[in-house]
């Protein structure tokens, strides 16, 4: 009766000895330490939330092709030593994306007013002609 029970503990210990080493085979594969791309996102988010695996390594790998492009965009210079000016060079069309969005949404803003002085010209004219 102690073997039957030894037996499903020593599936366990295989079970979980097989999933650390998925993990640790995982963790080769991604560009940066999981866990601090993990914290990283936590620590940006206000609420309180689950992160599931597929997430974990989307923005893993997502961040490991991000540096990739700086780094042949920085390739490209005739320097052998490469500064910070370099590298701001080459990740100035990351870092200008909030730049575009706040210029997307003031075009918005700038023609939903246009829209709305439109609809009121628009009113006036039929109220006119009728």
């Amino acid at each position: 009766m102690v073997d039957e029970q030894e037996q499903p503990e020593a599936q366990k210990d295989v079970a979980e000895d097989e999933e650390m080493s998925e993990e640790e085979e995982e963790s080769e594969r991604l560009p940066f330490p999981n866990a601090r791309v993990v914290k990283i996102i936590k620590d940006n988010l206000k609420n309180e939330h689950q992160i599931k695996k597929e997430a974990r390594l989307g923005a893993n790998h997502f961040l490991g092709e991000i540096l990739s492009d700086v780094a042949q965009s920085m390739d490209q210079e005739q320097y052998f030593t490469l500064s910070i000016e370099h590298f701001n060079n080459a990740a100035r069309k990351y870092r200008e994306i909030g730049l575009q969005k706040k210029r997307i949404q003031r075009i918005k803003k700038v023609l939903e007013k246009q829209r709305a002085e439109l609809d009121e010209i628009i009113a006036e004219i039929d109220l006119h002609t009728q």
